[in-house]
């Protein structure tokens, strides 16, 4: 179940999640791969290897040959390149998140933006964003560090912002989590987090 997950920081290993590692692991053995095999090549429990199993079997892009899952061979039909799908347990690609990834990439783009044209950016994606999201992912970024403020908000014109020299730490999109930090998934650690607020005695 995708409640049962853990936060992505927890579940990282040399900035790779749970799946991705499945994913790797099925692409290095063309030739098939058992549940057992598969879990410790990918250094990922059981259960969790299985579940993602599942989805991908629904969703056409593996192949189970046996009669239980422990005892079958898994099998890649559709390799899809080095990203792992992300599905939904029917095996539907699961979109959710995929207008941080359009923001992000437009900001990898364009290096300068304010939050207006970020929203312009993720309608020409196809995954476009509302402006509340747009100027809420551009704040937790600033904290963060990955942007400098170039211009100051002013009447009718949205802050400007520039992409540091190493804020481009790589193609997937930090994340924004809802504990109140900042995950990059490129480096695998969180890079920012919300400080506590502070108590009156």
């Amino acid at each position: 179940m995708a409640g049962d997950r853990k936060p992505a920081h927890l579940e990282m290993q040399g900035g790779k999640g749970n799946r991705q590692r499945v994913w790797e692991a099925l692409r290095k053995n063309p030739a098939g791969i058992t549940l057992y095999k598969l879990a410790r090549v990918a250094l990922v429990d059981d259960n969790t290897v299985l579940s993602y199993l599942r989805c991908l079997i629904a969703g056409g892009y593996v192949e189970r040959n046996g009669r239980t899952y422990n005892d079958s061979t898994y099998t890649l039909l559709r390799d899809v390149g080095a990203e792992a799908p992300k599905l939904n347990r029917d095996g539907t690609p699961n979109t959710q998140g995929r207008g941080v990834e359009a923001m992000w990439r437009s900001l990898r783009i364009l290096r300068e933006i304010d939050a207006d044209e970020l929203v312009e950016s993720t309608k020409d994606c196809g995954e476009p964003v509302s402006l509340a999201t747009a100027r809420s992912y551009i704040a937790w970024l600033y904290k963060a560090e990955y942007l400098v403020l170039i211009t100051p908000a002013s009447h009718g014109h949205s802050a400007r912002y520039r992409l540091t020299r190493g804020g481009d730490t790589g193609p997937r999109p930090p994340m924004i989590q809802r504990i109140g930090q900042v995950f990059d998934q490129n480096i695998g650690a969180v890079v920012y987090r919300q400080p506590d607020p502070e108590v009156d005695e």
